[in-house]
Parts: structure tokens; sequence; C-alpha cells
């Protein structure tokens, strides 16, 4: 992966989800309503897991959080995605310029 790409995702990271109060910061209903549901569900949730033995219950609390790292990494992978895809948009439409440093996504070579 070229250093472009690897500095945009840096960048890019930074600003995926850490200031949720910023103006542009986008809430889908979707998401709003699968908060809604969490939120609903996460008092009977901490319930459930009172209920198991001390194994079952720690094994099920490392799947939650492993389920949670898979959510978080393909939502940063689709925010990321989002980002190349506008650019690729904006240089196919010519308002932006291919350089040298920079090789888009169909033509870089995979190592």
């Amino acid at each position: 992966m070229s250093d472009v790409w690897l500095k945009m995702a840096r960048f890019l990271g930074s600003l995926n989800g850490e200031d949720i109060n910023r103006e542009s910061y986008v809430r889908t209903p979707e998401y709003e309503n699968a908060l809604e549901a969490w939120k609903e569900t996460e008092q009977g949730w901490e319930a459930f897991l009172e209920t198991l033995p001390e194994g079952q219950r720690e094994k099920v609390e490392e799947m939650k959080e492993c389920l949670e790292d898979f959510a978080s990494a393909q939502e940063k992978r689709a925010y990321m995605q989002g980002y190349a895809d506008c650019i690729q948009v904006l240089f196919h439409m010519g308002l932006l310029k291919e350089n040298e440093g920079l090789k888009w996504a169909e033509k870089m070579e995979l190592r």
C-alpha cells in the first residue's frame, strides 16, 4: 500500500467517530434505531449474564467483545472506503489529477 493511502487512512481514522458533537456528524435513522434497541436490551443483557456460570459468562463476554471489535473494524473500513470512492469520483470528473506519488486502488499492485 502506498504511503499516501496509509497517511489518508490514519487521517480519516482520526476523524471517524471521534467528535460526535460536530455539526457534520452523520446519524442515520438505522443507527438511531439500533442504538435505541441496544439501550432497551442492555439491562436484560446484564441480567442474562448474571444467570450464567462464571466460565460461560467470561466466554460470552469474550465473544461479545470480539463482535464489537469486528463491527468497529467494519465501520472504519466502510468510512475510509467512502472517502476513497469520493476521491475517485472527483478524479474521474476531472476535478483531481493523478500524480506520481498517488496510485488509484484499481492500479495498485498488491504485494
